[in-house]
């Protein structure tokens, strides 16, 4: 027999309950099978033992809190939840603990909660140095002036890793020469005076190196619920902006010195 078109197996999800949940509801299934027998497997059952049905559940819980005051049941309870996903998702809760949270056997709404949260995407784009909102406003953090590679000595060069990547000729450093800088090489560079980028400099790669870098930190971060609370981000948000900015001078100087 061929396969119905479309047909697929739902994602399933267990929960997890506390030890004290899980006594009291196996004390109750004791006493549910005690009055009803031992076929009795049901968790919520009618006065006559008959498993409830959905609907049935349902409808009881609408009266209960249809006497406790509450006019519309339906739409408070979904409000509730509602809000509750959503406000999860602001603060980069990662989909599985919403679902969790939310008794959900699969992580597709959580996910569809995540996806319409803005705050997220704001935080994101922040991180990669894409807003240009940012970009406006890093670019009073000035370097020092742009320099020209063949003017500078090897010694004064600025070199260091990125990602895991080995980069160097992106400039040079006001210090002098031998003296010990306290501050992380490249990192530290593109918001220091002292530091003079070289008007051909690696700055693209640079930036390239901060954005795989940030991204790893926003798959890290999503993963544990720490996005919107993340010190190395707003780091490498700095950083990547500044290069941003180093690299928009670089180009406005060499087309400066073209007209000459």
């Amino acid at each position: 027999m061929a396969k119905k078109v479309g047909q697929r197996k739902p994602e399933r999800r267990p929960h997890k309950i506390t030890t004290r949940l899980g006594e009291k509801i196996s004390q109750h299934i004791s006493t549910l099978q005690h009055v009803f027998g031992g076929e009795c497997k049901a968790l919520l059952v009618s006065s006559t033992g008959k498993r409830l049905s959905v609907v049935e559940i349902g409808e009881r819980l609408k009266k209960e809190l249809c006497d406790a005051g509450i006019e519309r049941p339906d739409q408070v309870t979904m409000l509730l939840r509602h809000h509750l996903g959503q406000g999860l998702a602001d603060q980069g809760t990662p989909a599985d603990v919403i679902a969790e949270i939310l008794g959900h056997n699969s992580t597709v709404p959580a996910r569809a909660y995540i996806a319409a949260t803005p705050n997220i995407a704001r935080i994101k784009e922040k991180a990669l140095g894409k807003s240009s909102m940012y970009k406006r406003i890093m670019r009073s953090l000035l370097t020092g002036e742009i320099v020209k590679r063949r003017d500078t000595i090897s010694e004064r060069e600025v070199r260091g890793v990125v990602n895991m990547q080995y980069i160097g000729g992106i400039g040079a450093c006001a210090l002098p020469t031998h003296t010990h800088c306290p501050y992380n090489p490249v990192y530290a560079c593109y918001t220091c005076k002292k530091f003079h980028p070289f008007a051909d400099g690696r700055h693209e790669q640079v930036k390239e190196a901060l954005q795989q870098e940030a991204q790893r930190f926003i798959d890290a971060a999503e993963k544990f619920g720490e996005l919107s609370q993340n010190r190395p981000l707003a780091q490498h948000q700095a950083t990547i902006l500044a290069v941003t900015a180093t690299i928009e001078r670089c180009q406005q100087n060499t087309m400066e010195a073209d007209s000459d």
